[in-house]
């Protein structure tokens, strides 16, 4: 199974521009977190499948900072999998946990942030979504939106 939500001109679009790509990644968890808000999960899986793939080049950029990208791409992975879960795509929801788990594997040879990226690998096994309470002080003050002034490119 190859699950691909961005074409191959909006990838090489927003993967060209790290704070591009943060922002549409801002842009679409936000808009498939709404859809999920209103049960709309399989119209969902497009924005969030978009956020997890961005997810996963900034964290490759360490934008804006690992803990950060870190932090996000498990965020993007669990919503992107409890968007399948609830529309009882039950086998795309586990291809991504062991796609996230292995790229985060991956991670761990930097031994300055093994013990975060271990962390974020544990949250993903978990139901709760949010890292242990040790990391969360490193990410305070960190705004969830950036000041960018650029139109999001729409999905299709």
């Amino acid at each position: 199974m190859n699950l691909k939500f961005l074409c191959a001109n909006h990838r090489q679009w927003l993967m060209s521009d790290s704070h591009r790509a943060e922002q549409a990644w801002l842009e679409w968890t936000e808009r498939g977190g709404l859809l999920c808000e209103e049960k709309q999960y399989q119209q969902a899986v497009p924005f969030l499948g978009c956020a997890y793939e961005l997810a996963d080049f900034l964290l490759s950029e360490r934008a804006p900072g690992y803990a950060v990208a870190a932090t996000r791409f498990v965020d993007s992975a669990h919503k992107l999998m409890e968007a399948y879960r609830q529309y009882g795509a039950t086998g795309h929801a586990n291809y991504i946990l062991v796609g996230a788990s292995s790229r985060l594997a991956r991670e761990l040879a930097d031994r300055s942030h093994y013990q975060l990226t271990a962390d974020c690998i544990r949250t993903l096994y978990t139901a709760e979504a949010s890292l242990p309470e040790s990391w969360r002080g490193q990410l305070k003050g960190i705004s969830a939106s950036s000041d960018g002034d650029s139109a999001a490119p729409r999905l299709h």
